[in-house]
């Protein structure tokens, strides 16, 4: 136990501190998310509540989500599928060029869904299919046997290749009623009792993206590296926090991905393709890990005491960035579920209060499963699967 002499320690402190808090060792492979925004609800709270899910996080104990949107779930997925090669079939023949051309376009302009019913009733008045639509209707029927073609056709109508947005299930209103029947949690770590050892953490230590003191700062700033090395202790309750689970949507095939994983460099896999295992899966690979579960918290209430004595100058700076969110969670309040500020004594030493309203969910931190564990229950059955179709 000691005092944290840098923001990297303080933020290091402040992982041990929240994963013990919510009941994890530090054999979890639990992730802090940061900037924690309140999901307020709205037209848009499915989106905002499943594009953590969409995220694929790096390999590291904290996640800034601002930084991180280079590899998206269905986006690297739906790559992975264009890599992969359905086993022979005859739907394409059977339809002829012209019909292909106009199905695709329909599942991408959402004229159509996929399966065979729903190919024979749009092929019925689409003159290009029309005299086709029934032996196209049992030639797809035969077709989506196969989990990689079914695959590979369920993913088209959605984003980047259609317009269709990222969907998993449930969404944020059945979220919010399991949040409501969550449990409590709280912690608390004075100034000179942090654990800021995270060697023997899922990452060995590795963590990378955080901010400093605010949100959008340097953690090596002065202002940061002073708040950070003199002395910070920390109170923390949650009324409720959950452990939300949830499952891709209609777009995802667990049967065709754990094909792809399980069968590294052969079938279903095509070759001088730039996707490929590696570059999927591999060390490089842009797929390596995988968000199973969010960590929402309810009505949160955090508070953070300096014992670092600031300037008149110092405290006007934090007091007119306070609205960018201040560490740990950055939980800005522009959108009305949460409240950051930050008051200072006569001596210059700072007290930070956030608070959450109750029913305005935060995401605070995520559960993240490597691609072997995501996928690894897939392995036998990709090898029938394999052995059915591609032998």
């Amino acid at each position: 136990m000691a005092t944290p002499s840098n923001f990297v320690d303080l933020q290091a402190g402040f992982y041990n501190a929240l994963a013990q808090g919510l009941g994890y060792s530090n054999q979890d492979p639990f992730q802090i998310i940061q900037p924690s925004p309140p999901l307020t609800g709205g037209d848009d709270a499915d989106e905002l509540l499943w594009a953590y899910l969409n995220n694929l996080p790096v390999a590291s104990l904290t996640q800034n989500t601002q930084f991180s949107g280079g590899n998206q779930f269905l986006a690297d997925y739906q790559g992975v599928m264009s890599a992969l090669q359905s086993a022979p079939n005859n739907f394409q023949s059977t339809i002829g060029p012209t019909c292909w051309a106009a199905y695709q376009q329909a599942l991408k302009d959402h004229e159509v869904k996929t399966g065979a019913v729903a190919f024979r009733n749009w092929a019925l008045y689409c003159q290009p299919c029309s005299a086709n639509a029934t032996s196209g209707a049992s030639a797809l029927a035969a077709a989506m046997l196969d989990p990689v073609f079914a695959a590979q056709m369920n993913v088209t109508p959605y984003k980047p290749v259609g317009d269709e947005p990222v969907t998993f299930s449930p969404g944020y209103s059945k979220m919010l009623t399991l949040l409501k029947k969550a449990p409590s949690r709280s912690f608390e770590v004075s100034a000179s009792n942090w654990q800021t050892d995270v060697s023997k953490t899922w990452t060995q230590g590795s963590t990378s993206g955080f901010f400093g003191l605010w949100g959008g700062s340097s953690s090596s700033s002065s202002i940061s590296e002073k708040f950070a090395s003199g002395g910070v202790s920390v109170k923390a309750s949650f009324d409720n926090v959950l452990p939300f689970n949830a499952t891709p949507g209609d777009w995802y095939s667990s049967s065709a991905f754990g094909m792809a994983f399980n069968n590294p460099g052969k079938a279903p896999w095509t070759s001088n393709n730039p996707i490929t295992w590696d570059t999927t899966f591999g060390k490089n690979g842009n797929m390596q890990r995988f968000a199973s579960s969010l960590l929402i918290a309810n009505k949160m209430n955090i508070s953070v005491v300096s014992a670092a004595q600031y300037s008149q100058e110092e405290q006007s700076q934090i007091q007119s960035n306070q609205g960018n969110g201040l560490w740990p969670f950055y939980s800005s309040g522009s959108s009305g579920g949460s409240s950051t500020s930050a008051s200072f004594d006569k001596d210059g030493r700072m007290t930070v209060t956030i608070t959450s309203k109750a029913n305005v969910p935060i995401v605070i931190g995520c559960i993240v499963l490597t691609a072997g564990q995501y996928l690894g229950h897939e392995a036998l059955a990709s090898k029938r699967l394999i052995e059915e179709f591609y032998s």
